[in-house]
């Protein structure tokens, strides 16, 4: 099995008789045990007449089978021992993928086959299940993507199952009996829910041959239920499909213009990757691209070029274009200038170093990549298996062995317009339809050949440029060798107003590394004005840098510049090569930029645009959102942001950027593959740096003292109808005791929340709970969006449970160990890929932490609490006895709620007489 020179993982690829193809792998760095199973079968083969049935086989799957007849027995099982679970169906493919620490793999692989196996199928549970997909259809009626995709699948060819519907909801249930459905779900069960139809991922960090005896003793009995077949698909678009303008308009303030390319699969061209070349061209942002040019004629503001949705035969290939109003009214000729670049493309053929350097690029991304998870790993693997043959199952997304210029050109040939599909995203559109489900307006016609010729009549290539050679590409060097003195972080610099820190990564032993600048202001304590000039300050340089730096980008050598409560941050990552002094660069130009009037009104329209579409936002998210801004002194609300945003000139962002500039505090941490050489180096020159600028302490992050008050209320302004709301509970400190007994509680009461509020009750799809902690203050919040109950009955919903778990606590005494321990690995957890790493280490430099200990502190607090103290202290929650409780709703389709609270009417009133801790 071809893998990374780099890669210290061990694989193995078996097939069991039964036709089950799994992947084994051993991570000796990986945290939990992760596993997942994908069946090829997805809403591609719903019954014609019962769109949304793969859907609700997924769901009903998790409730109960004939070894564990609990409903969500697994899932109740993966909470209770540290782990997560999910399960996704999509066109062809089903996947079902959890984590659970590795001392319960054994018994988490148990419950997998079971459910996988002998599913109940239970009818009275069926009914219930289907409230619930209605529900999650209902929380997309607003969602502008899901919205689009609607359009998408109604105006391409009908026979193809890309056009159904594939989430489900009551209407295409509604015609069948739970014993119907129940039958349709047991067919679809039989005929695609087979072992030969199905690969296992697991990745887990015992031997081989240990996981794969755990694997051979649970799934060698999977029973064929006969012989497998699957039916040929039809084209996804018919002729009448293609050259065709479609005109949506959206709920937000879209103003999107895709250009979308019908190509053949491209399974068979892994190894040569045509598309990749043709986005690395397409999608350049330097200076002669196709995106500089639209900004020079201030046409569009962002462009991404090769997504689109993907099958067994059919690809999409997305040039997707943010545009200015300008942009619209000039929308022909944007295509037009597509098409000038198409041709110059063309005409200069594809040189062999373009294909040449994707391969570098992908070989560098493949050695030295930031690990993912490894339930995401075991669930893009176990796809993975249906895409490519054995040999290549790592390798397949990064390989590029055999460069074929002819076949991108080839691909190339398909970029004509008759071709394409013209989506037109604004609010000015005409539109003549509904779609169905979502209620989307749109308009769908055929572009007349005189228009269709038009866009290859422009003369635009004199304006345009191929991409150069990249310069950024990293050299290869071997990692500086580690100083013990430099494991965990040194503080090199501690002076007044500068503070420094040092570290050599000793795990991951990649050519790479994080560095981290934050810079606190005392200016921003002026307000919402200056709050908003930042923001908009860093959204203006952030567009000159990452042209700039487009490349580096590309090259593995990230920047992230962005403004937080404080002030603003820098942070640059990637490999460690040449980043230090990439990272002085930026610096310098973010103190030099004195010109802010170069695309001034695109970014700012882009960040009033941001802002003001918050109130779009689902409800869930608008609660949480004001929640923050509500408990968080310096923290602002988007709404009151967006009317300063309209007002500010380029003058005033110089001034913004001045007083931040005039005064502050600065600290830093390079960690990752540099000697203390260049560490001391590095350090010398932000010392230079620092000493031409006056000084000050950090910025107080102040949070609302909410403790003392009777609850307080606030209903949150949203523009749909669903009723949602959150209950927040502020802890009575901060101390290591109640951080540990406040994520202790939430955990304790998460799997029951859920459970009784979501499956029992059916009060909606998006039900949960959560540790929420505002500038390391602890806290717990509870949610639930409904489309059936106001928000008034979810308030009592809450304060009923919450009650009832103080009445019933003692039923949770056998989890309370096993829970403990789950709680205690996650704190202890190792981390997965050198920038979480890095990432801790400068959380905990915020936090105080200076001896990197606190997890340590806090695993040992959590071993010495007993059940009797998260009693006292849940009985304390309930009664409110030194917590504060604030809760935020929106009333959707009823009105304002009537509950014994302190109203909030004014935030920034409540805010401005509000003690912080």
């Amino acid at each position: 099995m071809l893998k990374s020179a780099y890669d210290i993982r061990q694989f193995n690829h078996i097939e069991l008789a039964n036709g089950l193809r799994i992947l084994l792998i051993q991570d000796p760095n990986c945290a939990k045990s992760a596993c997942s199973v994908t069946f090829n079968v997805g809403h591609f083969n719903d019954d014609k007449d019962c769109h949304g049935i793969s859907h609700l086989l997924e769901h009903m799957l998790f409730l109960g089978n004939e070894e564990f007849a609990e409903v969500n027995a697994f899932n109740d099982f993966i909470a209770t021992h540290g782990g997560s679970i999910n399960a996704l169906t999509g066109t062809e493919y089903s996947s079902y993928f959890y984590e659970i620490a590795a001392e319960y793999e054994q018994q988490a692989l148990a419950h997998l086959y079971a459910m996988l196996s002998k599913p109940s199928f239970c009818e009275a549970l069926i009914e219930k299940e289907i409230n619930a997909i209605d529900a999650e259809f209902l929380l997309k009626q607003k969602d502008d993507l899901r919205r689009l995709y609607q359009v998408h699948k109604e105006t391409c060819n009908p026979a193809h199952p890309f056009s159904q519907f594939s989430v489900g909801n009551h209407q295409t249930f509604k015609p069948f009996t739970p014993l119907q459905l129940k039958q349709k779900l047991q067919r679809l069960f039989e005929r695609f829910y087979q072992p030969q139809n199905a690969c296992l991922c697991l990745i887990s960090q015992q031997p081989l041959s240990v996981i794969e005896e755990s694997v051979r003793q649970q799934f060698s009995n999977w029973q064929s239920k006969g012989k497998f077949t699957s039916e040929p698909l039809p084209s996804l678009y018919l002729e009448h499909n293609l050259g065709v303008q479609i005109n949506i308009l959206p709920l937000q303030k879209a103003r999107r213009m895709i250009l979308t390319f019908a190509l053949p699969q491209q399974h068979t061209h892994y190894r040569s990757k045509p598309l990749n070349v043709l986005s690395h061209i397409l999608g350049d942002e330097g200076e002669g691209g196709l995106l500089h040019f639209y900004k020079t004629k201030n046409w569009a503001t962002s462009l991404s070029a090769g997504g689109g949705i993907e099958g067994s035969t059919f690809k999409d290939f997305n040039i997707n274009l943010q545009l200015t109003d300008e942009g619209i009214q000039y929308a022909d000729q944007v295509i037009t200038a597509l098409f000038s670049y198409i041709h110059l493309i063309k005409e200069n053929s594809i040189e062999t170093w373009r294909i040449e350097e994707t391969a570098t690029l992908n070989q560098l991304m493949w050695d030295f990549p930031d690990q993912a998870k490894p339930i995401d790993e075991a669930c893009h693997y176990s796809q993975a298996m249906f895409e490519y043959p054995p040999q290549h199952i790592i390798a397949g997304d990064y390989l590029l062995d055999k460069p074929a210029v002819d076949i991108v050109l080839e691909m190339l040939g398909f970029f004509y317009p008759k071709n394409m599909r013209i989506k037109t995203v604004n609010p000015c559109v005409k539109t003549t339809h509904k779609a169905k489900w979502y209620d989307t307006p749109y308009s769908a016609e055929p572009i007349k050949p005189a228009r269709l010729n038009s866009f290859l009549s422009g003369n635009w290539k004199s304006n345009f440029a191929l991409p150069q050679a990249n310069q950024f590409l990293p050299p290869c060097k071997p990692v500086k060798p580690i100083s013990v003195e430099f494991v965990l972080p040194v503080h090199i610099i501690n002076e007044n107003g500068l503070d420094i820190w040092y570290g050599q990564d000793d795990k991951f032993h990649q050519p790479k590394g994080d560095c981290f600048l934050t810079f606190d202001c005392q200016t921003v304590n002026e307000g919402i004005q200056l709050t908003t000039a930042k923001m908009l300050w860093v959204a203006l340089l952030n567009e000159k840098l990452k042209q700039k730096y487009y490349q580096a980008n590309l090259a593995g050598m990230h920047f992230h510049f962005y403004p937080h409560q404080g002030g603003f941050s820098l942070q640059t990552n990637g490999f460690s090569a040449n980043q230090l002094e990439f990272c002085t660069n930026l610096l310098t130009q973010i103190v030099a930029n004195k010109d802010f009037s170069s695309s001034f009104s695109q970014v700012k329209a882009k960040q009033y645009q941001r802002l003001s579409s918050a109130l779009l936002n689902k409800p869930i998210n608008r609660l949480f959102s004001k929640l923050s801004v509500l408990m968080q002194q310096q923290n602002h609300a988007p709404s009151e942001m967006s009317h300063i945003m309209q007002n500010l000139t380029p003058d005033d962002i110089g001034v913004a950027k001045e007083k931040l500039l005039s005064q502050f505090y600065l600290e830093g941490l390079m960690y990752g593959d540099w000697s203390a050489e260049e560490a001391y180096k590095f350090s010398a020159d932000i010392k230079k740096f620092r000493m031409k600028h006056n000084t000050c302490d950090k910025v107080y992050r102040g949070v609302t003292d909410i403790r003392h008050s009777k609850a307080i209320s606030y209903q949150v302004e949203c523009q749909h109808k669903d009723p949602a709301v959150v209950i927040y509970f502020q802890a009575p400190d901060a101390s290591l005791k109640n951080v540990a007994l406040t994520i202790l509680a939430e955990q304790l009461i998460a799997t029951p929340f859920f459970n009784q509020l979501r499956t029992e009750q059916q009060l909606g799809y998006l039900v949960g709970s959560g540790y929420i902690p505002y500038n390391q203050h602890p806290g717990i919040g509870f949610y639930i969006q409904s489309p059936h109950h106001p928000a008034e009955y979810l308030i009592e919903a809450i304060h009923l449970f919450l009650q009832q778990i103080i009445e019933n606590i003692n039923q949770f005494r056998h989890v309370w160990d096993s829970l403990k321990k789950g709680v205690m690995k996650q704190l202890m957890e190792k981390d997965t890929n050198l920038s979480m790493k890095s990432q801790r280490l400068w959380m905990a430099i915020g936090n105080q932490d200076k001896t990197f200990t606190y997890s340590a502190q806090m695993t040992q607090t959590i071993l010495d609490i007993d059940f009797s103290q998260l009693k006292a202290y849940l009985i304390a929650l309930v009664s409110r006895q030194g917590f504060g409780e604030a809760i935020l709703y929106s009333s959707g389709q009823y009105g304002s709620i009537s509950y014994k609270t302190e109203v909030i009417t004014d935030i920034q009133r409540f805010k401005s007489s509000s003690q912080y801790l």
